[in-house]
């Protein structure tokens, strides 16, 4: 089948996200029928066979195709000894997506659980990825941690929580291997877990693609010119992108923050509605929210931020920030 034609995602969860696997991978199938095939692969961490049925029963009805890789397996025979730390499988199963997928899959679109599919994604996948490992949307992240492994300043990060990956490029240049000597190099505590350590390796490697394709809760939050302050960046989207996403975004990144979950109380994110609407078509539609998971202090910044003038939240904003370095 013509490669252009046939959509390979990659999901990661252990049981207690397979909710959240299952409405971001039914939001998928509907906005995407323009494939002939989708292929999902699941990172399983842990998910039960009576989960697995749900899942499976979501991808039949749109007649698209799902394999479970667990993780346990995929890592035999791997040196895991990432220093002194104990690390969670899941929360580096990424690394792993060259050696768990098929060689006859050329390239996978990664997406997190927290992600709802709005549009074709189809020029996304289809785009040119020669002389690049990954191709992702420029993150907001903390010029201490962008340091911390090894950038320079004005290096481009991408969120990987919403990420296609060159598995060609991969495999030809072993970097599961470097992935591995990166997280021992780091004693097996690389800030952002497998994001950092994708960053770290992949260097320059990284193709910057268009906001629309990983809308997180922070341009909802912020004007292009706050982020830019708060995270000392030098570069990134105008604000008319910004704009243009937060009204049409192909995909969107529930990512927490001040505004919550949108399975949770309290959630007051703008695109709540879109999510609602998925949730209310797949099998856990009954189900009710769960409670307001957000810390006292992600709850004091929303309050300040909701209440305050942005100068000040940005304040409270850095000023936690420098805290948590101090205690790192």
């Amino acid at each position: 089948m013509e490669e252009s034609k046939r959509l390979c995602v990659a999901y990661a969860a252990d049981d207690n996200y397979t909710k959240y696997l299952g409405i971001s991978m039914l939001s998928l199938f509907q906005s995407n029928k323009d494939f002939t095939e989708i292929v999902v692969f699941v990172l399983d961490c842990g998910i039960t066979n009576s989960n697995k049925k749900i899942l499976i029963s979501i991808a039949e009805k749109f007649g698209h195709i799902i394999h479970f890789l667990s993780m346990e397996v995929a890592v035999t025979g791997l040196n895991l000894n990432m220093g002194s730390k104990k690390i969670s499988i899941a929360s580096y199963a990424r690394l792993f997506l060259s050696s768990v997928i098929p060689e006859t899959y050329s390239r996978i679109l990664y997406l997190d659980c927290d992600t709802i599919v709005r549009t074709s994604i189809a020029d996304y996948w289809n785009m040119d990825l020669t002389g690049y490992m990954v191709a992702g949307v420029h993150d907001t992240v903390d010029r201490y941690y962008i340091k911390k492994i090894g950038l320079e300043e004005d290096d481009y990060y991408v969120n990987a929580g919403v990420i296609l990956i060159n598995l060609v490029g991969w495999r030809e240049k072993h970097l599961e291997k470097q992935f591995m000597d990166f997280i021992r190099k780091n004693d097996g505590n690389v800030p952002h877990h497998d994001q950092g350590t994708i960053n770290g390796v992949c260097m320059k490697r990284k193709r910057i693609v268009e906001l629309k394709y990983n809308a997180t809760s922070n341009i909802y939050c912020f004007s292009a010119k706050t982020i830019k302050r708060i995270y000392e960046m030098d570069h990134y989207y105008s604000q008319k992108e910004l704009e243009e996403v937060r009204r049409n975004p192909a995909i969107i990144h529930f990512t927490g923050g001040p505004m919550g979950r949108p399975w949770e109380e309290n959630c007051t994110h703008p695109m709540l509605e879109e999510y609602r609407r998925v949730t209310l078509e797949s099998p856990w539609r009954d189900d009710p929210l769960l409670p307001d998971s957000r810390s006292f202090l992600v709850k004091t910044f929303a309050f300040f931020y909701k209440h305050m003038p942005i100068y000040l939240s940005e304040v409270i904003y850095r000023s936690t920030s420098w805290i948590i370095h101090i205690k790192e």
